[in-house]
């Protein structure tokens, strides 16, 4: 059961996706403006938002931008009518985990929260018995496995969950190029339609921790490569 933040002024969409994730046994807060929704997700108990774009009083990217430099690593959702695909990558490079067009399919829905909280989380299945440092040094940039904390240089470096989870599972699978299909399946739990979305949080990723720590293996996916004189990791 998570606590979820509806933000939309839309009154008919509001009670059409609450009642939803009620049935879901999920707690559900909803506000109809981006100044409200500031003050609900600066209280900190929110698990994740759902965040329509187009608000009435701040607009819903600017939100995110907002938040994102406040510290704010709530997860969210953009909820939005508009299709453009460099619309969709600003809210992706701005700090949403992932978007939902409308008019949406409810399992849908169901399934991208249920996605973005299951990595926020942490809840990446492990083995009891599966020996795995605490700590991945991949200079300049070091992982507390432990913490999900990043750090660049010595300096914390603020992910969003999802980014984490992408860095996260490349770092573990050091040294071996992983598949596109295979990362988004980990992370978000499907390999259809979130491949641009990859693509963004990859790029977003570069630009937080450097250019050189991802590499691309063009029609395939991303590598890390492996550390001198060392081996490939084994897949996770």
């Amino acid at each position: 059961m998570a606590r979820i933040l509806v933000v939309d002024d839309d009154p008919r969409l509001v009670k059409l996706v609450a009642g939803l994730l009620r049935k879901r046994h999920h707690q559900v807060e909803s506000v109809a403006s981006g100044e409200l929704a500031m003050l609900a997700l600066r209280r900190g108990d929110i698990d994740i938002a759902l965040l329509d774009v187009n608000l009435p009083d701040i607009d819903g990217l600017s939100l995110i931008d907002q938040l994102r430099d406040e510290g704010n690593t709530t997860p969210l959702i953009l909820l939005t009518v508009r299709t453009e695909p460099h619309e969709q990558a600003l809210g992706l490079r701005l700090g949403a985990d992932d978007y939902v067009t409308k008019p949406f399919n409810p399992e849908v829905l169901l399934a991208r929260i249920q996605a973005v909280l299951r990595r926020s989380a942490g809840n990446v299945a492990r083995n009891a018995d599966e020996a795995r440092n605490d700590l991945l040094d991949i200079p300049p940039v070091r992982l507390d496995l432990t913490a999900r904390q990043v750090f660049r240089d010595g300096a914390e470096v603020r992910l969003a969950p999802m980014e984490y989870a992408v860095l996260e599972f490349l770092a573990v699978n050091r040294g071996r190029a992983v598949s596109k299909e295979e990362i988004m399946l980990h992370v978000w739990g499907t390999d259809r339609g979130v491949s641009r979305t990859l693509a963004e949080h990859v790029s977003r990723l570069r630009r937080k921790i450097g250019d050189n720590v991802i590499m691309t293996r063009t029609g395939f996916g991303y590598l890390i490569p492996a550390a001198p004189g060392g081996s490939a990791a084994t897949a996770r």
